[in-house]
């Protein structure tokens, strides 16, 4: 069970598959570990990548730290378990708030990454934009609801309209890693407060690696606006928009990240 130690000493869970080939990390949502990538990691270690798992702070194995958590110090985590593992340079796939923090892991370690895979995220304020209110408020709800009006609300913001109904069938998998690793309500409120200061507008053009930026065009949480604002901060990036699609892009994508990290893989190969 691996741990690596973050700058400011706290603890880091991560899980590894593949033992060898080119380096992919995947990084979670707000409050998620990195259980919720489900099936993924297997699925890209055994197509040839060395995968790297972190469960953010405060969710999973890792420790729970005294906030605030600004998403540099996540993106500090992440560097750490690069470290941890002796890995020099890889591609970071992160979804939601795990695609802020791969930001700024390209800003702040820009010589540790190899590419981005960014996934129904944003730049934040004041570039990006912001979810409706009552998306908002259903949002800031979901840590006190329970049962099947938790069930409800997590498909409505994870999925498309028109697939509420088969919400059962795409997210069979996330019963089992909520009882197991459900988000914490300090957790969540902690990694809230990080991503509402979240801001690289103003630095987008400082990442220089090659980029794929992938939305859905039903994503009620990140609304797609902020996939293209992404796109055209980064120099040289490339969007990617998803029809019928919401913010959970795995759940009806399931070869999005395999398919993401080869073509990100192939723009930074010179040859």
């Amino acid at each position: 069970m691996p741990y690596a130690t973050a700058p400011g000493g706290n603890l880091v869970h991560y899980r590894t598959f593949g033992n060898s080939g080119p380096p992919v990390v995947l990084v979670q949502g707000l409050a998620l570990s990195g259980r919720f990538w489900f099936t993924i990691p297997e699925e890209l270690g055994r197509a040839g990548y060395r995968v790297l798992v972190p469960d953010n702070r405060g969710t999973g194995r890792s420790e729970l730290p005294a906030p605030p958590w600004p998403i540099g110090a996540m993106a500090d985590d992440v560097a750490a378990v690069l470290d941890a593992e002796r890995v020099d340079r890889a591609v970071v796939v992160g979804i939601s708030m795990g695609g802020m923090i791969a930001q700024h892991v390209a800003l702040r370690h820009p010589y540790r990454t190899e590419g981005l895979v960014l996934l129904a995220t944003t730049c934040g304020l004041p570039h990006g934009r912001l979810p409706a209110p009552r998306t908002l408020q259903m949002l800031l709800s979901l840590p006190f609801a329970r049962g099947k009006r938790a069930s409800r609300m997590m498909a409505r913001l994870l999925l498309p309209e028109c697939e509420l109904g088969r919400a059962r069938e795409h997210l069979s998998d996330w019963p089992a890693a909520m009882a197991a690793e459900g988000p914490r309500p300090r957790t969540f409120f902690s990694q809230l407060g990080a991503v509402a200061l979240h801001s690289t507008g103003a630095r987008l053009r400082d990442i220089r690696c090659p980029t794929l930026v992938v939305t859905g065009d039903e994503d009620l949480l990140v609304p797609p606006r902020n996939s293209r604002i992404l796109a055209q901060g980064i120099p040289g990036a490339t969007l990617e928009v998803l029809p019928g699609v919401g913010h959970a892009i795995p759940a009806l994508d399931r070869d999005v990240v395999r398919r993401a990290v080869a073509r990100v893989r192939q723009s930074s190969d010179p040859s």
